[in-house]
């Protein structure tokens, strides 16, 4: 037995030895360094797992005011998705995550992933209403302000400690972009790796993907944490989804990845940088394309560097500043039936550095007053888009700007008594490409009882036009320098009860008032048969009506349940009628348990989507979807095997038909989603 036990063991370390040295091949110089770089001592962490029931389901948290305070505190309604949320319910992308979240729901136009929030999803919008944030760096590129969600996110999903998601208006501290949301995605340490500090995982899924990671951790006596992380990931893409608008089988779905990730600490400074590159296959025939051509591909590469100094200088005093220098490059390939056909390639770029400081002092009683200020230079931003066989500087369109940015930002947390918080900022930002912007933010917290807070909110945010929305022109596309930034007023009323150590219900009221949202429209044409042309417009006024209620659920035995509805009526005030891609009902259920004494866990979603209204009036039906998932326990795997985690997920387990409702760059007005697939990873700690 002992041997059969050993050789099973030999047969194991084989297969990562193979992992290990698949990534090696690809990123051999720089790991080595780092993974000899010291001894072999490392300390422990307690995780989230490890924390107390009633810890769990008010634990602290970090977004909401840039400083840490726990959830029934912060003058917002936060929804906390942790590291063993990720594992029990088998997200694969920061997508997954967010999909989950109370008022969420996310569109794929299988190219990106784009989050609708509290029924707003704009047609065209490239995710840069909601910043993605990761450790507070701002991940929503300088170009096209697009926030990664999906295979084109920079890190890791298995590096994720925690994702902190904040509703509502968040310029008041973080500026432009924070219009319907902040996501701020909090990487893990050396720490949380409990002493195992080598990790090799692999993965394979359906539609030809398979996915290899190499992590390695540690946290040193002498104070030194580290991680640092390797991935590669291929995929063959869906190939077999018919678009019935069109009558066409789609085929060259590909979708190609790699990153490296590092993050060190020591005493009181961190330095984070990162390296991504994502091909992606575009059989979908964006923008006008030829559908099903295989040379339509685009890649998003990230690269960024992120250096932060925290500590307490003073009595009562704390200094937080960081520098930072962010690059975004996105190379494409565009064929067209012009006639002739036509290949064209595009090159867009973005690089930009910045810095913020930033103090907050306890120095007068009752009082934690917060002072700072953000600086950003975009030094190069520029998209390229030219005919290359046959050559046609006619079609060719190009811009090249610099542009900068800065922002002042004030809060003060009064405790005006044991009972009575208000919170209070607001936020001035200048900007050399927009008009400037002062943003509010108001937040009064009461708490009559321990266990029953009553918050009522009000704030504002704005957005300024992209770069891209500001300058690119094309034959058919106008520049639109003229656009002005769209503003936002939001309303919240929130009721946060916690009955006992083991259940948090938590109940929004909100309503939204925007004016002049950004859009791209079709002009009228001066010559009958031509092509319309386009501009960017300030187009209107929308108001949102709308409610949430959440569930939070805790068993001593290790049972999790979290279960949301969202209910919002959001209407386009010139024709009083619902907006395009906006579902009127949201319903969320994660429910995770231990099975057999810990040796498994269960992970089951459930999510339903109301119908939304498309263009020209076309609709598609609402939707429900269950994903299930298998993880081995920690008494599943002992001795030799110990460090071994293996989990299987089954997503659309029903093999649902459901669509995404597409934008304007789209012939066909739906785009059809994934249906049962299945995924299976496998888990190595040394």
């Amino acid at each position: 037995m002992g041997q059969h036990m050993k050789n099973r063991f030999i047969d194991l370390k084989s297969i990562f030895q193979l992992i290990i040295c698949r990534l090696f091949y690809k990123f051999s110089g720089t790991f080595l360094f780092f993974i000899f770089i010291s001894s072999a001592y490392s300390e422990t962490q307690p995780d989230l797992t490890e924390l107390p029931i009633e810890n769990l389901l008010n634990m602290e948290v970090y977004s909401a005011s840039k400083f840490t305070q726990k959830k029934s505190d912060a003058p917002t309604a936060v929804t906390v998705i942790t590291a063993q949320d990720i594992k029990d319910y088998g997200y694969r992308t920061l997508a997954d995550i967010v999909q989950s979240v109370r008022g969420v729901y996310v569109s794929s136009d299988r190219n990106y992933s784009y989050a609708g929030t509290r029924g707003y999803s704009i047609q065209g919008d490239a995710n840069t209403r909601v910043l993605i944030m990761l450790d507070g760096y701002r991940l929503n590129d300088a170009t096209y302000d697009q926030g990664p969600l999906g295979t084109e996110f920079p890190v890791d999903i298995d590096l994720i400690e925690r994702v902190e998601y904040l509703p509502g208006a968040g310029s008041a501290i973080y500026g432009n972009n924070a219009f319907f949301g902040v996501v701020n995605v909090i990487t893990k340490s050396g720490k949380d790796y409990k002493g195992k500090g080598l990790e090799a995982s692999g993965r394979v899924a359906s539609y030809g993907t398979d996915q290899e990671r190499l992590s390695f951790a540690k946290h040193f006596d002498n104070g030194f944490d580290m991680l640092f992380s390797a991935t590669r990931m291929d995929s063959r893409g869906e190939n077999r989804l018919f678009f019935p608008e069109i009558g066409t089988t789609m085929h060259g779905s590909f979708d190609n990845a790699e990153r490296l990730f590092g993050k060190f600490s020591w005493q009181h400074f961190t330095l984070e940088a990162g390296y991504s590159k994502r091909d992606k296959g575009l059989p979908t025939g964006a923008f006008g394309a030829v559908f099903n051509d295989p040379r339509n591909q685009n890649t998003d590469q990230h690269v960024f560097f992120n250096l932060s100094y925290d500590n307490l200088i003073a009595d009562n005093l704390e200094l937080y500043a960081r520098a930072y220098h962010g690059r975004y490059d996105y190379p494409g390939t565009w064929i067209y039936d012009d006639p002739p056909v036509t290949r064209y390639t595009e090159l867009g770029l973005g690089r930009w550095w910045g810095t913020e400081v930033r103090f907050t002092s306890t120095h007068i009683d009752g009082h934690k007053l917060m002072v700072g200020g953000e600086f950003q230079d975009n030094y190069h931003l520029s998209d390229d888009f030219i005919a290359l066989s046959p050559p046609n500087s006619a079609n060719n369109a190009t811009y090249s700007q610099a542009t900068n940015r800065f922002g002042f930002y004030l809060q003060d947390e009064f405790k005006i008594t044991d009972y009575l918080i208000l919170n209070a900022g607001v936020r001035y930002d200048q900007l050399s490409y927009s008009s400037d912007a002062v943003n509010p933010r108001l937040a009064l917290i009461y708490t009559p009882w321990e266990n029953t807070t009553f918050k009522l909110l009000y704030g504002s945010s704005f957005r300024a036009p992209s770069s891209y929305e500001l300058y690119y022109s094309d034959p058919i596309t106008f520049r639109s320098p003229d656009l002005n930034p769209e503003k936002i007023k939001t309303y919240e009323g929130i009721i946060e009860y916690q009955p006992d150590r083991s259940l948090r219900l938590t109940a929004v009221g909100f309503h939204y008032e925007i004016d002049n949202l950004i859009q791209l429209k079709e002009l009228p044409t001066l010559i009958s048969g031509e092509d319309p042309p386009n501009k960017n417009i300030n187009s209107g006024v929308n108001k949102a009506w709308g409610a949430e209620f959440e569930v939070e659920k805790l068993w001593d035995y290790g049972g999790r349940l979290r279960a949301s509805y969202t209910w919002v009526d959001a209407l386009d005030n010139s024709n009083n009628q619902r907006l395009i891609n906006s579902p009127s009902s949201l319903f969320k259920l994660n429910f995770s348990t231990p099975l057999f004494q810990h040796r498994l866990r269960a992970g089951v979603e459930a999510q339903y989507t109301s119908s939304r209204l498309g263009r020209d009036n076309s609709r598609t039906a609402g939707y429900p979807l269950f994903n299930l998932t298998l993880t081995s326990g920690d008494k599943l795997f002992k001795g030799p095997l110990t460090g071994f985690e293996i989990s299987g997920s089954i997503y659309n387990l029903l093999d649902q038909s459901y669509d995404s409702v597409l934008s304007d760059e789209f012939e066909q007005r739906f785009m059809p989603q994934n249906g049962r697939n299945l995924r299976l990873v496998l888990t190595y700690r040394f």
